[in-house]
């Protein structure tokens, strides 16, 4: 019934009416996740969108995960925001694997650091920073939305720690990622442009999240330009042109 009413959209009359139960929970109310990859999981109900504990968030990247994410595995949770994934990847690598988690926003990183503790993962380190092109301090644009903060050249007013992911790997050498997952509102260019040696070196699999015709034709000519296929998170190859979805899963052997 719950995934039911998640799956109407709210801004239609029936779905917002339908949807007012879900409304009446408090913010701060901590729910078992129903289903999904997060399963039992506790998960704080205001911290992000109520799919993210009924457990139907984003259900085919939810399979993808299923299938790139191995025991022992290291992981990078890039954008982890409240930490849907960041979660789904400590279970899936287990106790022998490790999981980064980059977030920049201090309410995310609020939210991510009450998970780890209410689901007491030992193999996950957050990291409170963005990652981008080069090192130092960056501009970050807050948004309504927690989700849509997002990185930006002329922001003053708030600043954040930035690292780029070769500068990062060069420090923390046992951090070397086996797969990248990237959401970063739009500069996911950027953290590409910063991780050269490792894409080169390491050939980490990469899941990504485009935004916008730019940031897509940049990440595109990235990836091409170090060996890398493009797919669709169903498994069909990225053709020429523009592309078909904004999410799409990038690696170097072909597809799992």
């Amino acid at each position: 019934m719950l995934h039911a009413l998640s799956r109407l959209n709210p801004s239609s009359g029936l779905g917002a009416l339908i949807r007012l139960p879900l409304r009446l929970i408090p913010r701060n109310h901590v729910a078992t996740v129903r289903g999904g990859i997060n399963k039992g999981f506790q998960w704080v109900v205001g911290s992000s969108i109520h799919g993210c504990w009924l457990g139907n968030y984003e259900s085919d990247k939810q399979g993808l995960v299923s299938k790139l994410v191995r025991p022992g595995m290291t992981v990078w949770d890039v954008g982890a925001n409240a930490g849907f994934y960041t979660l789904a990847f400590s279970r899936r690598v287990g106790a022998k694997g490790r999981v980064y988690a980059f977030e920049p926003f201090a309410e995310n990183v609020t939210n991510l650091l009450r998970h780890v503790r209410l689901n007491q993962l030992t193999n996950t380190k957050i990291i409170p920073a963005a990652l981008a092109a080069t090192g130092g301090l960056v501009g970050f644009s807050v948004a309504e939305a927690n989700s849509m903060g997002h990185i930006s050249a002329g922001e003053t007013s708030y600043l954040v720690p930035a690292f780029s992911v070769d500068e990062f790997v060069t420090r923390h050498p046992d951090s070397r990622p086996q797969l990248l997952k990237i959401d970063v509102e739009g500069a996911e260019s950027a953290v590409l442009t910063g991780a050269t040696e490792v894409l080169r070196r390491f050939s980490p699999e990469i899941m990504l999240a485009l935004h916008g015709e730019q940031q897509s034709s940049a990440c595109q000519a990235i990836l091409l330009a170090q060996g890398y296929r493009l797919y669709y998170l169903d498994g069909l190859a990225v053709g020429e042109g523009c592309l078909k979805s904004d999410e799409i899963y990038a690696c170097k052997s072909g597809p799992r």
